[in-house]
């Protein structure tokens, strides 16, 4: 029998062969699985991911003991709650049950501030942005600094807290977490959290230029949080790119706005620095299938694509990519299991060939109807017991 080293080793290695697009040893199976791993252990949110390290892993533990898994993208308890709080955030609740936002507050700035953006985009965010998002910043003195004060001891609790949950599924379950940072591509930043999506999409028709200057200026900035974080690219673990704005883009405008700096993301990332990073392709990609085929030359790149025909997206942009998904969530969540062993076994058939290809769901599973557990476990178990070369 395996031990929990070698077994993590073997997962480990049988994604990185994929995402060079060789031939591993079989398929890996990666659902996107998030708090869906909690429902699934009847093991509630605010213990999982506030009260108790030991309740986070034991949901892990619980779920993919059910659920065969050859990795998971990352740890599900991404936002310090606590942290924000101390900055009347609220923008996020966590209840037992769910993790929700509320609404939309994206739209910080004005299209009139473009230009001073453009001049200096992290002292217009330093000095403009956060004290408009935080009105508690401009208080008195002495308790803005016991806030911050709070807010470091909080955040070091939630490292704490995750880096033990990590630490036991890597150790005990045999199974890596494959991100290590996250990073999206300024023309995301500047609609996410500056402009919000009427504004952004007005600034395009409107101001195409000041748009364009302003994703550039930002560019080199957003590069340095990353790599300073997370220093150590040979150890083949995965940046996070969820991309939001391109299918709202006509293919001409995402060629013009979006994918230079998609392309310039990339080739600093992967082709430079030598990082491998997962790309998180939501929405319907196929009309934008011709303008990827022009991407960077890398091995080091999987795109989570989320709708469409993955057979053709393997054919026109496999050569660019390790191609992941495959697996509809509406399927998991309303066929079944026979349905669903179906569609793994095209996956299997028709996206295996050749390597470079992760099972996966085709998005994230959230909440407890988001997939049944009995296809869940069927699909996973088929194609690791079916998916080898």
């Amino acid at each position: 029998m395996k031990s929990t080293k070698e077994l993590y080793n073997e997962r480990f290695n049988r994604i990185v062969a994929a995402v060079r697009r060789e031939i591993p040893d079989r398929v890996p199976v990666m659902p996107m699985v998030e708090e869906w791993v909690m429902h699934h252990a009847d093991i509630s949110l605010i213990d999982a991911f506030k009260n108790s390290a030991a309740a986070n892993f034991e949901a892990y533990k619980i779920t993919f003991t059910d659920v065969y898994i050859d990795a998971q993208w990352g740890n599900m308890n991404i936002l310090p709650l606590d942290v924000m709080s101390n900055f009347g955030e609220g923008l996020y609740v966590l209840t037992d049950h769910s993790l929700q936002i509320k609404g939309s507050h994206g739209n910080l700035m004005n299209a009139n501030e473009y230009d001073q953006f453009i001049a200096d985009p992290v002292g217009f965010i330093i000095n403009t942005i956060v004290p408009r998002k935080f009105p508690l910043l401009k208080g008195d003195r002495q308790e803005v600094k016991d806030r911050f004060l709070k807010s470091f001891d909080d955040f070091k609790t939630f490292l704490q807290h995750n880096g033990s949950v990590n630490k036991r599924v890597a150790e005990e379950l045999g199974i890596p977490f494959m991100a290590k940072g996250s990073l999206y591509a300024t023309p995301d930043i500047i609609m996410d959290y500056l402009r919000d999506f009427v504004g952004t999409m007005g600034d395009i028709k409107r101001h195409p230029d000041k748009f364009y200057a302003a994703c550039d200026s930002l560019f080199d900035y957003t590069i340095r949080m990353l790599t300073s974080s997370y220093t150590t690219p040979e150890d083949n673990h995965w940046i996070f790119s969820p991309l939001h704005l391109p299918t709202y883009l006509k293919p001409k405008d995402f060629e013009k706005f979006y994918f230079p700096f998609l392309y310039k993301m990339i080739d600093e990332l992967c082709v430079k620095r030598g990082y491998n990073q997962m790309i998180f392709m939501e929405n319907l990609w196929e009309p934008y299938y011709e303008i990827l085929s022009d991407l960077p030359k890398t091995d080091k790149l999987v795109g989570l694509i989320e709708k469409g025909d993955l057979k053709k997206a393997k054919d026109s942009i496999g050569n660019k990519m390790c191609i992941m998904g495959g697996m509809p969530v509406d399927l998991l969540a309303r066929g079944s299991v026979k349905d669903c062993i179906d569609r793994a076994k095209w996956c299997l058939d028709e996206l295996a060939p050749g390597g470079g290809y992760i099972f996966s769901t085709d998005s994230v599973i959230m909440s407890h109807g988001d997939a049944k557990a009995e296809n869940l476990i069927a699909v996973c178990d088929y194609v690791h017991k079916n998916g080898v070369y």
